[in-house]
């Protein structure tokens, strides 16, 4: 008989096993009866009978097999036996009418994509003897607007909840303690959730496209939230951020609108790229004097910001840091300010010293590792850091004299801090053309030109 055309099946009662593939694509199979003497079921059994809507499975079974039902389109609702103890990955993947199942409580396992593209899944109770979702669980389905979780569970893993745009509210049992990439990606109708106080990481794209989301409250303890997590929740109005948190990530807060304040953590170093770049209601924000570090386009687009003041110990900043501001006028630095701020910030950080590439990369004498961040457009205070005496108590261009660096990278530090080419080594008490000239691997070329800028130095070989 072709598989094709069947429609019902009894199996035999003297059968035992029932094995892998046994009625896959079976397109025309509507009903099913399993009789108690199977012990046992293999993966993949009904994946893509599409037409399946009834299926009779006995006490006998402990477990529901990899991709068991895959793609049975037409299956509604199906009782579950209580000897069921394992649900297998993409198990129901695609049932896309099924809209109401009972767990029993002897399940303990729920694998990967277990319930993927059940679209017309609306609610689900996980037995207590959960304690893990798996990734892409429940992605997909948008019917469902009611779950509770375990008291027990620990992960909710990468994509758990991806496209769950129907779920508006969910309890976080506080045995939570990580949540993965994705995991509340795109749950347009979610709009408040409270994180357990056990979590401290917050991975990738979590809550991204969650545009009701108005209010969430991040757990003391975290430390980290990961890349594009509140991107486009465009009703976000109220977020604390910890002070614990030390990292956040590139666009963070992209595309919330409705944000109009926000405080940061203490500890924070660096505001990454894009990390609140549209956030077109934000008026003003404090920076602390952590920071080191404005990524490309951080504040990009934030159309009501009218003044800035940058933290103090300020290293780095891109050049387009606020691009697209058409109302920030006020910029105050520690080495700069302006009143008249016109998207003009790389002529404004050139007059105060500040340049591209990253001076401390001079010493590995990688002039194209330099060169190669302008790409990124990022622009680094090379006065200030020129100025600073290092743990050995040298300035940087000390430090290069006594490495012998090349003249064109050697020129990079003199131009930035030229005063300084009358120093006297305060290790060797040598001027700086002959701690160039005796190093490991003198220069010529920088041994002439330190001597040319500074011709009173050879008055102390005379002395000597």
């Amino acid at each position: 008989m072709e598989s094709a055309t069947v429609t019902s099946i009894t199996v035999d009662p003297a059968i035992a096993i029932i094995e892998d593939n046994a009625f896959r694509s079976y397109t025309s199979l509507r009903s099913i009866t399993i009789p108690p003497s199977i012990i046992t079921v293999g993966d993949s059994v009904f994946m893509g009978c599409s037409s399946l809507v009834s299926v009779t499975l006995q006490t006998s079974i402990t477990t529901i097999g990899k991709n068991f039902f895959t793609g049975c389109s037409s299956l509604a609702s199906l009782t579950l036996p209580p000897t069921i103890t394992t649900i297998g990955n993409h198990a129901f993947y695609g049932c896309s009418s099924l809209s109401s199942l009972k767990l029993p409580p002897s399940i303990t396992t729920v694998g990967a994509s277990a319930f993927e593209d059940c679209s017309s899944l609306a609610s689900l109770t996980l037995p207590p003897t959960i304690t893990f979702i798996g990734d892409h669980v429940f992605n997909g389905c948008a019917s469902l607007t009611s779950l509770t979780l375990p008291p027990n569970i620990t992960t909710i893993g990468d994509s758990a909840f991806y496209g769950c745009s129907s779920l508006s509210s969910l309890t976080l049992p506080p045995s939570v303690t990580t949540i993965g990439d994705y995991a509340f990606y795109r749950c347009s109708s979610l709009s408040s959730l409270t994180l357990p106080p056990s979590i401290t990481t917050i991975g990738d794209y979590v809550f991204c496209d969650c545009l009701s989301l108005f209010s969430i409250t991040l757990p003391p303890g975290i430390t980290t939230i990961g890349t594009h997590v509140f991107y486009d929740c465009s009703s976000l109005t109220l977020i604390t951020l910890p002070p614990s948190i030390i990292t956040i990530g590139q666009s963070v807060f992209c595309g919330c609108s409705s944000l109009a304040s926000i405080t940061l953590p203490p500890a924070i170093t660096t505001i990454d790229r894009n990390a609140f770049d549209g956030c077109s209601s934000l008026t003003s924000f404090a920076l602390p004097p952590s920071i080191t570090t404005i990524g490309v386009n951080a504040f990009r687009n934030c159309l009501s910001l009218i003044s800035v003041e940058l933290p103090v110990n300020l290293f780095a900043i891109s050049t387009c840091a606020f691009e697209g501001c058409a109302k920030l006028k006020v910029i105050k630095a520690a080495s700069f300010s302006t009143t008249t701020f016109n998207n003009n910030l790389q002529s404004i950080l050139v007059k105060a010293g500040f340049a591209r590439g990253n001076p401390n990369d001079i010493f590995s004498d990688q002039i194209q590792r330099i060169r190669a961040s302008v790409a990124e457009l990022l622009y680094y205070d090379w006065k200030t850091w020129a100025k600073t005496h290092g743990a050995d108590g040298r300035l940087p261009i000390t430090k290069a004299a006594a490495r012998s660096l090349k003249w064109i990278l050697m020129r990079e530090v003199f131009t930035a801090n030229m005063p300084a080419i009358h120093e006297i080594d305060i290790l060797t008490g040598l001027p700086l053309f002959i701690l160039a000239a005796t190093g490991p691997n003198s220069d010529l070329e920088s041994t002439y030109n330190l001597l040319k800028e500074c011709p009173p130095a050879l008055s102390l070989i005379n002395r000597t």
